[in-house]
């Protein structure tokens, strides 16, 4: 919907109308959480990225404000921070992935919630809203993120504990969270976290392109299913960090390697495939680019050094050239043929278990269907 007002709670009933008409927002306080927070108060300058071009949008509420409200009360996400790349490093998550997690975190009032990545401040506003200040605490790994949140926060009349650190530590706290929320993406649950939930706490996280909401249970492990199809930019272990970009992927495997024929399935593209692909090989970054040539498939792994290639010839096979440690392609055919043997379920049929000595299990349909133990992921790199 195209809009020139600069009215801003008339914009935020919109939204919440538009929330509620596509059935992502039912609970009262979060939809009068949404109609009263100012979102433009916690960004300033941001941009917003078209997916069909490739190219960032740039909005500045000083020079044109009622183009920049429109953006703003769009439903997408709004850049705030770049890396050197290009690459976001900070943003304000579209509103309606923010409902749908808030309404799958089931917060109540009386429960203490940990939030991992503050980012601009505003899902904190939210929870504070809902919940009130005394029941949020929330952390990221940007000083001056937090500062400027801190800020912008205490101007709407905000002020939930703000802690500069690595979220993957969690925040210690004298007494148990009732629930753990990420608005960044990671590659595996961090052991503390289930050590500061309470038992019947719920962990809610984003791992590759989906989201999981984990029960704890009282020997702290945690189990429950993949609920929705999500993606966050991945949590940072420093603020220095610098996301590959698709020229550094392609670059990465611009190089002679061991080269062999393989299969390269039809459906490879499928997004349940990629979902199930980016959960269990982690650190691994997939770029397509469609050609004359035939279609080249490009993984890489920045952690590892390995890369493969793989060019689809017209007999439907592959020619693959790779390097670095074991063989990137043959892990993701193989695991597409593992996917497709069991009738290649949705990701919501998967779930995950998460033991006590931070071993993750994935399971099908139920939490005694176990189908696979997820590789180690070193959460420091």
């Amino acid at each position: 919907m195209t809009t020139t007002t600069d009215d801003s709670a008339e914009l935020r009933a919109q939204l919440v109308d538009r929330l509620v008409g596509d059935d992502l927002l039912h609970e009262p306080r979060w939809r009068e959480a949404f109609r009263a927070i100012p979102r433009e108060v916690l960004v300033d300058r941001f941009a917003v990225h078209d997916p069909a071009t490739g190219r960032h949008t740039h909005h500045d509420p000083t020079v044109d404000r009622a183009s920049a409200l429109a953006a703003v009360y769009s439903d997408v996400a709004l850049l705030t921070q770049l890396d050197s790349g290009g690459t976001a490093t900070s943003s304000s998550t579209a509103p309606s992935l923010m409902a749908l997690m808030l309404e799958r975190l089931d917060a109540r009032p009386g429960h203490r919630v940990l939030e991992i990545g503050t980012g601009t401040g505003y899902n904190a506003a939210l929870l504070c809203h809902g919940l009130g200040d005394h029941a949020v605490t929330s952390i990221d790994i940007d000083p001056g993120l937090v500062a400027q949140a801190r800020a912008r926060l205490a101007e709407l009349g905000y002020g939930p504990h703000l802690v500069v650190g690595d979220g993957a530590l969690g925040v210690p706290a004298p007494d148990q969270y009732d629930r753990i929320i990420a608005t960044c993406g990671l590659a595996r649950v961090p052991e503390a976290w289930p050590a500061q939930v309470c038992e019947g706490g719920v962990i809610l996280v984003n791992l590759g392109f989906a989201l999981a909401r984990l029960t704890v249970a009282a020997d702290r492990s945690a189990c429950g299913r993949f609920t929705d199809y999500a993606s966050f930019m991945r949590r940072r272990t420093d603020t220095g960090e610098t996301a590959p970009t698709v020229h550094d992927i392609l670059t990465a495997a611009d190089r002679d390697g061991a080269t062999y024929q393989a299969p390269f399935p039809s459906f490879l593209k499928e997004r349940p495939l990629q979902c199930l692909h980016a959960i269990v090989h982690s650190h691994v970054h997939k770029v397509m680019v469609h050609s004359d040539e035939g279609d080249l498939y490009v993984l890489s792994n920045p952690g590892t050094g390995s890369w493969a290639r793989a060019r689809l010839g017209p007999d439907g096979q592959a020619t693959v050239v790779h390097g670095g440690l074991g063989d990137l392609w043959g892990d993701l055919v193989g695991l597409a043929a593992w996917w497709d043997d069991l009738g290649r379920p949705e990701p919501t049929r998967f779930g995950l278990t998460v033991s006590s000595d931070g071993t993750h299990t994935l399971w099908l349909d139920q939490p005694d269907r176990a189908v696979m133990h997820l590789p180690t992921v070193d959460l420091t790199q």
